[in-house]
């Protein structure tokens, strides 16, 4: 992947190259970002830019047999490590490389792809995808042996945040006694879960989110949009390429959790306590993943009444058959819920990657809308 790829980052862009012009790399890079702004297509093209004999002073040459095997990911020096597990027909430890084949379509399909798609193309069901101690023990054996092309090794760890205590243990072990010539890169959106002593060890890059005339082109082109509706969802996503395109999504189509969220709301606002208790019912038996799309899904909606509510139907972006629905709602809701609501949920989605159980879970926040709404 060409540096000129990555959308936007250009003060990050130009931070690596001179990094790499220095011949002072770490040997332990931590990349943070929020979801969507750019921090594995970033590492990706430090990878390839390093690896390039023919780069120039602002990219790598994209052309040389080193950058089109790792553009393709294949190269034998290159290696990936992300949270996975078990699918309905898979081994009881599975590792990166079960997934590898679906790794490489996804990330050259769309490099800012979200955790929630990645688990749905590799099939993983009802389940938080990990770092395993097994993944950690593989990346010791890689790590280990010569390069292949007699060059650098790479290790790119997308999610870190995703290791348990066993693979972080194990992975301190190796940033402590680095193997020569090898360089390991992590990307994480949830640094603060990543073991303090790990973090000790890694240059951090923080990746600030895409900035706003920058992603608003990138919208126009790929969204066929007017520059100004293009502006307009650039500012309302944060700078966010993944948030800023399943809100445009969003917008002209129906979610997949309309029908759930509309009787949540509709139920709590009516006082029927037995068709909230359906709700959430149905919602602790999904898939983690999907239960915090789901409360991304119930922020939104939110986010859209409060705009309403407030007179600026213009930003609330409701599709137009549901324009009365989201009036109504707006008419009935007390101002004081909007914050409390916002609250709410994010205590959710911070119970949901505590693996708290889903039914308390939604039990609570079922109640709680019941109460405040």
């Amino acid at each position: 992947m060409h540096f000129s790829s990555v959308t936007g980052q250009e003060g990050i862009k130009e931070q690596l190259i001179k990094m790499a012009s220095s011949r002072k790399i770490p040997h332990a890079m931590l990349f943070t970002e929020e979801q969507g702004f750019g921090a594995l297509p970033l590492v990706l093209s430090f990878v390839q830019y390093l690896s390039c004999p023919n780069r120039s002073e602002h990219d790598s040459c994209g052309t040389c047999p080193s950058c089109s095997k790792i553009s393709k990911m294949i190269h034998p020096d290159l290696h990936f490590v992300f949270p996975v597990n078990t699918t309905s027909g898979g081994g009881s430890k599975p590792v990166s490389d079960n997934f590898i084949t679906t790794w490489r379509e996804s990330v050259s399909a769309d490099p800012y792809l979200t955790e929630q798609e990645f688990y749905e193309k590799c099939g993983i069901e009802n389940k938080l995808g990990n770092i395993s101690v097994a993944e950690a023990s593989s990346i010791f054996r890689k790590l280990s042996m010569t390069a292949f092309e007699g060059g650098n090794k790479y290790m790119v760890v997308w999610l870190a945040e995703r290791m348990n205590q066993e693979a972080s243990n194990k992975l301190l072990k190796l940033m402590e006694e680095p193997p020569d010539k090898t360089f390991l890169f992590l990307v994480s959106q949830s640094p603060d879960r990543i073991l303090t002593t790990i973090l000790s060890r890694c240059r951090i890059v923080k990746v600030p989110p895409v900035d706003v005339k920058t992603l608003a082109t990138r919208l126009e082109n790929d969204f066929r949009l007017e520059p100004a509706d293009a502006f307009l969802w650039a500012r309302i996503s944060g700078g966010s390429i993944s948030r800023a395109r399943r809100l445009i999504s969003e917008s002209t189509e129906s979610s997949a959790f309309d029908s759930l969220i509309t009787s949540l709301i509709n139920s709590s606002l009516s006082k029927d306590l037995s068709r909230v208790i359906m709700v959430w019912e149905e919602v602790a038996q999904l898939s983690r993943e999907k239960q915090k799309e789901f409360c991304y899904n119930l922020l939104e909606y939110i986010r859209r009444i409060y705009m309403i509510s407030i007179g600026s139907p213009g930003l609330s972006f409701v599709p137009a058959s549901r324009t009365e629905t989201f009036r109504i709602w707006a008419s009935r809701i007390n101002p004081a819920f909007f914050e409390k609501g916002i609250e709410h949920i994010n205590a959710a989605l911070g119970d949901i990657e505590r693996n708290v159980n889903s039914k308390y879970i939604f039990a609570d926040l079922g109640n709680r809308f019941f109460l405040s709404l």
